[in-house]
């Protein structure tokens, strides 16, 4: 049951445009096999085995919860969880502002460009 369900959750988010596939670079460790999170890499050497990790692009399945960043964030409000965890959700969502920077350049008169 639980991989029919989670394909049918899948299918869900594909068939909203919410599922994609990418080539994303990620940290691979020869030595076990597998893809660490950034948690699980500690100054190039994989947490468990000190093996090292190298960066390369891997095809997969990615999601764009950025869509939902302010959702997901709120969602967060009142939750009873240790900070770290909080602090990782909140990096997981990725939700970012971005800024505005006007740069003056020698021999341009136009105010902004």
């Amino acid at each position: 049951n639980y991989v029919k369900w989670t394909q049918w959750i899948f299918l869900q988010l594909f068939n909203k445009g919410l599922a994609k596939q990418s080539s994303v670079s990620v940290n691979w460790c020869p030595a076990l096999g597998t893809v660490l999170a950034n948690e699980e890499v500690i100054n190039g050497l994989s947490e468990r085995g000190d093996h090292p990790v190298e960066r390369t692009p891997l095809r997969q399945w990615t999601l764009k919860i950025t869509d939902y960043a302010d959702r997901l964030e709120a969602g967060l409000d009142g939750l009873d969880w240790p900070s770290g965890t909080m602090t990782s959700q909140q990096q997981w969502i990725g939700k970012s502002e971005g800024c505005n920077i006007d740069f003056e350049i020698d021999g341009v008169d136009e105010e902004k460009i």
